[in-house]
């Protein structure tokens, strides 16, 4: 949370598309707290249409036809991977070995659930040919920030019927829920300075 990784992906986009290169982005229909069929970024870059990812969405038939129709596509670019299935993942490792596409994949790697990794996050970690870490820092402390603590109503919350649960972030201090990027110290003793 709060490692600015659609603001990387924004940038990404618009470092191909600079040089005249074409790209796919996509993300989760789980995820439209920017409206559907956008991303955008806290940071302030602006919000950008996108294509989005449903349960039955077939993600290599879906880049193929992209192809066929648009011609050339220089690389598939994901927004909140955590939310994929492990067999969209898949899809997108056939993307890349059979049509020569590069996936890159930007999400979170754990719920807010004590251990738990989200499905797409652990098929990722399984498949991708490379995992890079977007950094941030605790909330509370300078210490790298490895958790997602959820808050409601100003109290941690640790359990919950689903791991997927669209909160705002930190930023947004007058919401009942909200997420903070926290260390794992933190993550179980959030009160303690």
């Amino acid at each position: 949370m709060g490692s600015s990784k659609t603001a990387n992906l924004l940038m990404t986009a618009h470092n191909y598309e600079a040089q005249g290169k074409r790209v796919k982005v996509m993300k989760s229909s789980i995820d439209n707290r920017w409206g559907v069929g956008f991303i955008e970024s806290r940071s302030g870059i602006e919000k950008r249409k996108c294509d989005l990812i449903n349960i039955s969405t077939d993600l290599f038939k879906e880049v193929k036809k992209d192809i066929e129709e648009n011609g050339e596509l220089y690389a598939v670019l994901i927004d909140e991977a955590q939310f994929l299935s492990a067999k969209h993942v898949r899809q997108l490792a056939m993307v890349v070995d059979y049509l020569d596409v590069p996936v890159v994949c930007f999400g979170l790697k754990n719920t807010y659930q004590d251990g738990k990794l989200f499905e797409g996050s652990e098929a990722l970690l399984y498949y991708a040919d490379k995992i890079e870490e977007i950094k941030t820092v605790c909330q509370f402390c300078n210490r790298k920030a490895t958790m997602n603590l959820r808050v409601v109503n100003g109290l941690p919350v640790y359990t919950g019927e689903s791991s997927i649960v669209l909160g705002d972030t930190f930023n947004n201090n007058t919401s009942k829920e909200y997420y903070i990027p926290v260390c794992r110290h933190h993550y179980w003793n959030p009160l303690q300075r």
